[in-house]
């Protein structure tokens, strides 16, 4: 399926019609205002979907995360900052 991006006036003027679109077709749409993506519209069966596949892949993570060892925040921070260190000297 693809994705119309429309400005955000011809969305407010039409917005009987993208919404019969969206449930009957499946159309879904990038709300554009100023020419920045604010917003998106699709039927509420595809934004079910989506939420779903999300909550699963949270789980998926967590299961992942309860496997691993427990580490403090200050141990992460200091190897994350040596990682860096090294991979800019590497670069330099």
């Amino acid at each position: 399926m693809t994705v119309e991006t429309i400005p955000a006036v011809r969305a407010r003027t039409h917005f009987g019609e993208i919404m019969k679109k969206s449930y009957k077709k499946g159309a879904r749409y990038i709300v554009e205002k100023s020419g920045i993506p604010m917003v998106v519209i699709l039927n509420a069966q595809d934004y079910s979907r989506m939420v779903e596949a999300g909550e699963e892949r949270f789980k998926i993570l967590d299961r992942i995360k309860s496997k691993l060892p427990k580490v403090s925040e200050d141990v992460i921070s200091e190897d994350i900052s040596k990682a860096v260190s090294a991979l800019r000297k590497r670069h330099a």
